[in-house]
């Protein structure tokens, strides 16, 4: 068995709706033509069926809701819209789409009721964050109602990266070139975020917390042994200071994360991924459709970089399905 546990639709009602009323730059500009597997669910099934998955876990597309939205009254309507419908995109197809929700991250108290009802009422199997509220950080006590209602329930939460063109990597510059803000920002800020989470004790409040960072655990994975060292036995002031207050070494808490595979096909990267994170805590996810060929691509691509692995059958088998069976609570 085969689930895809992250990959992304642009609900057509929605998109509409949020492109009326944004009120920065047109994100949306020329999306759905250039990447018509974001509506187009037989045509994914198709490509599904041609590479053995069985289901696909999908999620809202970027961008992020507060992001091209800034009323939050506006924001939270329409993510209650976006995940209307994505469960109605679920329910036309049974048995291959698994509907997770969204939230809009400008409406704190939105977050936690719309979360109750993704879980509750909408029978979704987790709701998708993103790694900052347009910019801000989610130790922010604000935040604290939408975990705490996640962990109650036991669904996880899915942490995909926020950062956009507009932000640039020097001061004296007005935007990011060479998609720096995607290639190398959107790892970061992912880790970002983690370490933001692990410091607020998180992780201490909620023990079993499920949070499936997008990409393989970001940056982790390839710097493991500075988090050890830097943050395992902290020497600066700062770090020691918040490191106390955990209930364990600081280090052993970016192990809980979860991750997907969604890696564009790099063995070393997933092997990393897989060496810090272990079997149980990696799940097969492609990002489909966004490599522009409705997912052919990188679920060819991801598909080979597990059956490179030098790891034994059973765990290929964890990361493939048994993970996402666990932590969605499907059936047979």
């Amino acid at each position: 068995m085969k689930i895809d546990c992250f990959t992304h639709v642009m609900p057509p009602r929605f998109y509409a709706a949020m492109k009326a009323k944004m009120t920065g730059p047109d994100y949306l500009s020329g999306m759905i033509e250039s990447l018509p597997h974001l509506i187009d669910l037989p045509a994914r099934i198709a490509v599904m069926e041609r590479h053995g998955i069985d289901a696909q876990v999908i999620t809202a597309s970027s961008p992020p809701i507060e992001v091209a939205v800034s009323d939050p009254a506006q924001a939270a309507d329409l993510a209650c819209l976006a995940n209307d419908e994505i469960v109605e995109m679920a329910a036309a197809h049974p048995g291959r789409f698994i509907p997770v929700g969204t939230v809009a991250m400008n409406n704190p108290a939105h977050m936690a009721r719309e979360a109750e009802r993704c879980l509750t009422q909408l029978g979704m199997k987790g709701v998708l964050i993103y790694s900052s509220a347009a910019g801000l950080a989610l130790d922010r006590p604000e935040f604290r109602e939408f975990f705490a209602v996640m962990a109650a329930h036991d669904y996880p939460i899915w942490l995909h990266p926020a950062r956009g063109g507009g932000q640039a990597d020097y001061r004296d510059e007005d935007h990011s070139k060479y998609w720096i803000w995607q290639v190398f920002g959107w790892p970061y800020e992912t880790t970002a975020a983690m370490t933001r989470l692990v410091f607020d004790g998180l992780f201490d409040r909620h023990p079993d917390i499920k949070i499936i960072t997008h990409h393989a655990g970001a940056m982790a994975p390839a710097f493991e042994a500075r988090i050890d060292y830097i943050y395992g036995k902290p020497a600066m002031p700062e770090i020691r200071a918040a490191a106390d207050k955990l209930a364990r070494p600081a280090n052993e808490y970016f192990r809980l994360f979860y991750g997907d595979t969604a890696l564009m096909g790099a063995v070393g990267g997933l092997a990393a991924a897989y060496g810090f994170l272990g079997p149980d805590r990696l799940l097969f996810g492609t990002d489909t459709p966004f490599d522009g060929t409705g997912g052919e691509d990188f679920t060819r691509d991801t598909l080979f970089s597990i059956a490179a692995l030098a790891i034994p059958p059973a765990e290929k088998e964890m990361m493939l399905a048994g993970n996402a069976r666990r932590l969605l609570k499907l059936g047979a």
